[in-house]
């Protein structure tokens, strides 16, 4: 189901899971699938529980990847994410960190996700994998062949971790991305706050798609940010101590969450 409505009304906040590694990833996992499953549930509750408008599942934990994503990629996020959807009454994203435009559309439909985030979208974005193109052809062809239309793609414009090759206009490329490309929403996010807020200042003279932040957002700066964005990815700032795969913290989650309400 689109979530776009709900974007558009404001206050649409994402809470990031990082998926753990796979027992197939190049670097190997501790847990089985059934284990990230259980992990992922748990956690994906939590973020409901909390007050969050929604779950976005990333395979962080795969990493190195490769620039496409491998069948056993496909396959475990597929499961993983028809699980935690099932558990949900919250709608739910996928994004991958493997450089692939169908990838994360073929899960998403898979497992009834509601929409994906492609972090490369348009243009040609230099990062520390290297040189990567735009995947927008691959994304928005891919979705209309499977018959996916209900999921919505959320696009990053000038990722923060990496850098765009050429001048290029922000606002040119953001209207190039929802006119000509057809992303649903567009995501913002700036090497810093004051980089993040220009970023979105120019975003919003240049096209009516909804805009999100993509992160640095959390429980102190939400009334500094809450009114210039209609949605935020929020991830890091939700973790309790002992690594990047940790659960969420529930008072965490509820600061957070709070903070939007309250604002």
């Amino acid at each position: 189901m689109s979530i776009l409505s709900q974007l558009r009304e404001g206050c649409f906040t994402i809470g990031v899971l990082h998926v753990p590694p796979f027992p197939t990833s190049v670097l190997g996992g501790e847990r089985s699938l059934e284990e990230i499953v259980e992990h992922c549930v748990k956690n994906a509750r939590v973020l409901e529980e909390s007050g969050f408008s929604s779950v976005l599942l990333q395979n962080v934990g795969d990493e190195p990847v490769g620039r496409a994503a491998s069948p056993d990629t496909v396959a475990n996020m597929a499961v993983l994410a028809r699980e935690v959807k099932k558990a949900l009454s919250i709608p739910l994203g996928v994004t991958l960190l493997d450089h692939d435009g169908k990838a994360p559309i073929a899960i998403a439909k898979a497992a009834g996700a509601d929409y994906v985030r492609i972090k490369v979208f348009c243009g040609l974005m230099v990062k520390m994998t290297g040189m990567l193109e735009g995947l927008y052809y691959d994304a928005v062809r891919y979705r209309r062949e499977i018959g996916a239309g209900e999921v919505d793609i959320l696009a990053d414009v000038f990722d923060r971790e990496g850098y765009p090759l050429g001048d290029t206009d922000l606002g040119e490329m953001a209207r190039f991305a929802v006119q000509s490309c057809k992303a649903d929403g567009l995501i913002l996010t700036g090497k810093d706050q004051r980089g993040t807020e220009e970023m979105l200042e120019t975003a919003g003279r240049a096209t009516g798609a909804p805009l999100l932040i993509g992160g640095g957002v959390d429980a102190q700066n939400v009334g500094q940010l809450k009114g210039r964005a209609q949605g935020f990815i929020i991830g890091s700032c939700l973790k309790t101590p002992g690594g990047p795969y940790a659960d969420l913290s529930p008072r965490a989650c509820r600061e957070v969450a709070e903070a939007f309400a309250k604002q």
